[in-house]
């Protein structure tokens, strides 16, 4: 099976801007209607992912621990911007590998009762990854990459105390741009020399949507 590199980074790219497009639609239509309380955003957090080089089969990527931090404004009580950076590191059989990804995002909040507290995310960047990669079934050897890239997200805020949340989430990172690197697809096929990272965990946000009265209440949305 042949990876079209080329074809794969145009789709996710047009995809995330299209995502992102709707999400600062649907997140500023309210801005009007109802102003935050409180204009800062924080979120720390952590989780279990997979990383390495982008391939179809999955060779020379692992599993491993995650990390994620975001610092950010509220434009208005359904949207979000932030400076966002996750990290990825694993001792392999093969040697250390790791990936960080920092991206600006969007955050947006689409929907009315009762999935008013789901979120959807886009944003781009910039990732960096260092792997051991096999470049023959017999011989190692590391790839070093920093490419620009995308993330698209999901995840549902669960309120704590206000201002704070409790947040599972779910992130798809991946650079686009890298070159082709011959693999153990067969002598025939090719991978790209970007990184990718899929992973999901728990994160605390520091969040304040609703007016100074109502620390959770949000603007109606487009769907209400």
């Amino acid at each position: 099976m042949q990876v079209n590199v080329s074809s794969f980074a145009t789709y996710r790219f047009r995809w995330c801007v299209a995502m992102t497009a709707v999400l600062l639609t649907l997140s500023t239509a309210c801005l009007r209607a109802q102003s935050p309380g409180s204009r800062w955003f924080a979120s720390v957090g952590g989780g279990y992912g997979k990383s390495g080089p982008a391939n179809s089969t999955g060779i020379d990527q692992y599993t491993g621990p995650t990390g994620d931090i975001a610092v950010g404004v509220t434009l208005t009580t359904r949207g979000i911007f932030a400076l966002e950076a996750a990290g990825w590191r694993k001792n392999t059989p093969i040697g250390s590998s790791q990936s960080t990804f920092v991206t600006a995002t969007l955050l947006g909040y689409p929907f009315g009762s009762p999935l008013t507290n789901l979120y959807f995310q886009g944003g781009v960047g910039v990732g960096h990854g260092s792997f051991p990669f096999h470049t023959t079934a017999s011989t190692i050897t590391r790839l070093n990459i920093t490419h620009p890239a995308l993330l698209v997200a999901a995840g549902y805020d669960i309120p704590v105390a206000c201002p704070l949340w409790i947040t599972p989430f779910f992130q798809s990172y991946g650079t686009f741009g890298g070159h082709r690197i011959t693999g153990l697809l067969g002598p025939d096929q090719h991978e790209s020399a970007n990184a990718i990272l899929f992973h999901a965990g728990v994160s605390l946000k520091f969040y304040h949507p609703g007016p100074a009265g109502s620390c959770r209440q949000r603007a109606p949305a487009l769907t209400e």
